[in-house]
């Protein structure tokens, strides 16, 4: 009893310094008009191109002479299966598949399905894909612009089977989207910047630009992974431009929920943290190992990016290891435990033909190496990603938690940065892609949000 008492009272001190620490910062200054370009600032081209991708021959001849090259592999360990990474066993037969079955330009052609353009924006060339909502709707069916934004190590590759169920009427949904998707800068089609800097936050303000330049004044936000930061980081320096933010990746480094995470590893369940949320968190040092774990490579990206990227960047069959581990174990964590990580099981949720067009993404746009700099900028000093932690998002918010994430957050957690909270869904299954493994669950989520926010607009005119 007196241990309890004294862990109350530990607990209660600690809540009051936190919430005496909350108080809340300004946000961190953004110079409006910066360059990322070579050379030296010019005059913005603000017209917007159409785009094909259209690889040339010889870089798929290319592509091809390197994947027949003789492999260097490291047998596995007896029964590791996944756990030291990307097992060679599997990874012959990924090989195989890639040089006999594959075909590039098959899924090139598919990748063309929408329109594709680019614009510069601050001295880059930003690649960006348009899906125009669909012709034939209710009425009472209202038309909104979304912006799409993916993360590492995905792309727009993602987006293919969920632009459909967006840009179409659904049951019980009084909307339809007409959705942009950008490349990061860096990532896939859009230019890679030349100059140290360029965080989730000035690719937010690029992001803005580029739907005033479309013609969208006021739009909504989807992401996960760095698009889930970037789209934070848009509603909360924007909320005179957001309508609303949904989110399939989330989390709340505030004072007060970090303070609130700590305690409730030492209190008893359901005094700070929900019954139903216990396994989301705890026991903490094993969801804290599972994330040490799973996350050495981000601390690479964010030390040393040039030296990996240098080795990905001259062997397809180094950077289809490298890629589609993380699709392995971030769709289910019991992946690694499995011989081919899962990728080559029948009830795996994504294609190996749709994994291996977004390597190819990467391969023939040769952006592995800006994309993991993404890191760098991010996790620096003097431009984190975490700057923006304690200022709060006020915009409508809607969250959806994936079992398998990386990590989920109980909404009242996520509440010491989402203000205003519309919907939360515990999903049923899936993990860090749901726009590839649930795009029905997810698509339908993302209604539901924006009917609900859309409602409430209605009621209450501005």
């Amino acid at each position: 009893m007196v241990g309890y008492k004294t862990a109350l009272v530990t607990s209660l001190l600690a809540l009051g310094l936190a919430f005496l620490l909350m108080r809340e910062p300004p946000l961190p200054p953004l110079d409006p008009d910066p360059w990322w370009g070579p050379g030296h600032r010019q005059p913005e081209d603000v017209t917007v191109r159409p785009f094909k991708i259209d690889i040339p021959e010889e870089e798929v001849e290319d592509f091809h002479k390197r994947l027949s090259l003789p492999l260097r592999l490291t047998p596995p360990l007896e029964r590791a299966n996944f756990t030291y990474g990307f097992n060679s066993d599997t990874l012959v037969k990924v090989v195989d598949y890639l040089r006999h079955e594959y075909d590039w330009r098959k899924g090139e052609k598919r990748l063309n399905k929408y329109a594709h353009y680019k614009t510069r924006l601050e001295g880059l060339d930003i690649h960006f894909l348009r899906a125009k909502a669909s012709t034939q709707y209710p009425k009472d069916v209202k038309v909104v612009p979304l912006l799409l934004i993916h993360g590492w190590p995905g792309s727009f590759v993602e987006f293919y089977d969920l632009l459909p169920l967006l840009t179409a009427p659904q049951e019980g949904s009084s909307v339809v989207f007409e959705v942009v998707c950008p490349s990061i800068p860096g990532y896939g089609f859009s230019q890679a910047p030349v100059r140290e800097g360029l965080g989730t936050k000035e690719t937010g303000q690029m992001f803005l630009k580029l739907m005033k330049r479309l013609g969208f004044e006021k739009f909504y936000l989807q992401g996960g992974d760095w698009g889930s930061a970037i789209a934070t980081e848009m509603a909360t320096y924007y909320p005179e431009n957001i309508i609303g933010v949904h989110l399939n990746m989330f989390g709340s480094l505030t004072t007060g929920a970090t303070a609130k995470l700590l305690l409730g590893s030492i209190l008893p369940e359901g005094l700070i943290i929900a019954a139903k949320d216990q396994n989301k968190l705890y026991p903490l040092g094993e969801t804290f190992k599972w994330i040490l774990r799973e996350t050495g490579y981000a601390h690479i990206q964010a030390t040393k990016p040039d030296t990996v990227g240098a080795a990905l960047n001259q062997s397809p069959v180094a950077l289809a290891a490298y890629i589609l581990e993380k699709f392995s174990t971030w769709t289910h964590k019991k992946n690694v435990f499995l011989p081919d990580g899962g990728l080559l099981q029948e009830d795996f949720p994504i294609s190996l033909d749709v994994l291996l067009d977004n390597v190819c993404v990467y391969w023939f746009t040769g952006s592995i190496t800006s994309s993991m700099r993404y890191y760098a900028e991010n996790f620096s000093s003097r431009n984190s990603a975490f700057a923006t932690e304690n200022n709060p998002c006020r915009v409508p918010a809607g969250l959806t938690a994936f079992p398998q994430e990386i990590s989920n957050y109980p909404e009242h957690l996520a509440a010491h940065k989402f203000y205003d909270i519309v919907s939360y869904t515990d999903q049923e299954a899936g993990g860090h892609f749901p726009a590839l493994e649930r795009p029905v669950d997810l698509a339908h989520d993302v209604h539901r949000f924006v009917t609900a926010v859309e409602a409430r607009r209605r009621a209450t005119p501005a």
